[in-house]
């Protein structure tokens, strides 16, 4: 994600201390890992406040009425994309990342929020605009010691400013190596499972680039999947992130600057070409491959981990 130009301090760094547990603004979209994120955090931590920021610009029959008569005044464009529309409908029927066994399932924590007494929840009605003057208000009356983020869109300086003890991000990715989005899959599809990983870090102005506190790659297990290994990618950024939490809480917070920075990949990158080439590389055995000759392909990514996690349970 982009930030603006804010270092986040740790609790190292800033003048106040206090043994309290730290006040959490969560700031999540509507997806499904992101919910679960949210969720996790809710029980394990002190959130008092929970953003779910929309990302979707609503469709009206206003919009599809007016897409349909601009498709037949230009009936060249529509022939064209009537073979698209099909293959679409029946990928979404048939292909294997669409079937019950291989859908991303984070279990009920992956629909819907489940709070607590005194947490607070703001649904963000425009797309994207988190940054607009009433969310930025009502963040800021929260009182946030920290913000945990998932999944959020583009933070500006008056919010990255808020938060005593700055603002973490769960980055789905080993971010010398990917940043952006859709990390996972496509470390898949670069033959590079062994690059799957999270990130745990402060923001800074860049993207996915900030002072790194935790980094962990998954188990990855013959049976995974694209979708099984993104699920562990977000449960083990979880426990990352509220490890990172607690090392706030109690002042021990340690971080290391990302000094390689990894390929960038835009959300608009992944279309249904990679996705499709991503899914027909698993099934010709690309993570069985893996994991056949895993000790020698793992020891490059060993070496270049910064701050490596190492689980307590």
């Amino acid at each position: 994600m982009l930030f603006c130009r804010k270092k986040s301090l740790s609790p190292l760094q800033t003048k106040q201390h206090t043994k309290r547990k730290p006040r959490v603004l969560v700031v999540v979209s509507n997806d499904k890992s992101d919910l679960y994120f949210a969720n996790c955090l809710i029980q394990s931590a002190n959130v008092v406040a929970v953003v779910v920021e929309n990302q979707i610009e609503a469709k009206t029959v206003e919009f599809h009425i007016q897409k349909i008569i601009r498709l037949l005044k230009t009936p060249t464009v529509l022939i064209r994309k009537i073979p698209g529309k099909i293959v679409h409908a029946y990928r979404r029927k048939f292909a294997i990342y669409h079937q019950d066994a291989y859908k991303t399932d984070f279990g009920e924590y992956g629909y819907r929020l489940f709070t607590k007494p005194g947490c607070e929840v703001l649904h963000t009605q425009g797309v994207n605009d988190i940054n607009e003057f009433e969310n930025v208000e009502w963040i800021e009356e929260q009182n946030p010691d920290l913000i945990a983020v998932c999944g959020a869109s583009i933070f500006k300086h008056k919010l990255l400013s808020i938060p005593l003890h700055g603002v973490l991000n769960l980055h789905g990715g080993l971010s010398q190596k990917y940043r952006g989005l859709f990390t996972t899959d496509w470390a898949i599809y670069n033959n590079e499972p062994e690059y799957i990983g999270a990130t745990v870090h402060f923001m800074s102005s860049g993207i996915d680039d900030g002072d790194v506190i935790y980094q962990g790659r998954p188990t990855i297990e013959e049976a995974d999947n694209p979708n099984s290994l993104y699920v562990k990618v977000v449960k083990l950024g979880v426990k990352m992130m509220l490890q990172a939490i607690k090392d706030i809480e109690n002042n021990s917070v340690h971080t290391v600057p990302l000094k390689t920075k990894g390929k960038l990949y835009l959300g608009d990158y992944y279309g249904p070409h990679y996705l499709n080439k991503t899914w027909k590389y698993y099934q010709q055995g690309l993570i069985r491959n893996y994991c056949r000759n895993k000790l020698q392909r793992d020891k490059a990514v060993i070496k270049k981990l910064l701050v490596p996690f190492k689980a307590t349970d």
